[in-house]
């Protein structure tokens, strides 16, 4: 590399992104940033703010260029509840997941209960719709005798309870 493209590179770099100035002198990006590096060069904080500008990477917060207006919130959120909605269809469907959004499949009272029922030992089918119970369960009989689907109070059975039967 001669000495005119590495003083070229020291005056243009601050403003000039580094795949311009590769392209400009035939050289790789990698050699520009390693000249980068040799003589400690940066970007100008204008060049910084338009490169995350024109990449998209700038949140509105980040910046503070954007301001935050209903409009943009509105437009936010509704674009959170269709990715939401396709999420929990995915899953509904058994389908995997396409995002890190957490999807539940059931209610949060039945999930609930599903932890409650395991946790005295009782052992669920693969549907949830039947609650298995071993002598060494400790029963919930209140629960038990609320029929499937219905609800007495505040208490709701989502599971048929029945005797686990161990094939002899």
């Amino acid at each position: 590399m001669t000495q005119e493209q590495i003083a070229f590179i020291r005056e243009n770099f601050a403003n000039t992104p580094n795949k311009e100035l590769a392209r400009f002198l035939g050289i790789s990006s990698s050699a520009v940033s390693n000249i980068q590096r040799r003589y400690s060069l940066v970007k100008s904080k204008e060049h910084s703010k338009a490169m995350h500008r024109l990449s998209g990477l700038a949140s509105a917060d980040s910046l503070g260029k954007i301001e935050l207006t209903p409009e943009v919130l509105a437009k936010r959120a509704e674009s959170f509840k269709k990715t939401w909605r396709t999420e929990k269809a995915r899953v509904a469907f058994g389908l995997p997941q396409k995002t890190k959004i957490r999807v539940k499949k059931w209610s949060k009272k039945k999930t609930e209960q599903a932890y409650y029922l395991r946790q005295r030992g009782y052992i669920l089918d693969e549907d949830r719709k039947i609650a298995f119970f071993t002598p060494q369960t400790h029963r919930a009989t209140r629960l038990e005798a609320i029929p499937r689907g219905r609800q007495i109070g505040k208490l709701k059975s989502f599971y048929e309870f029945q005797p686990y039967e161990t094939k002899k």
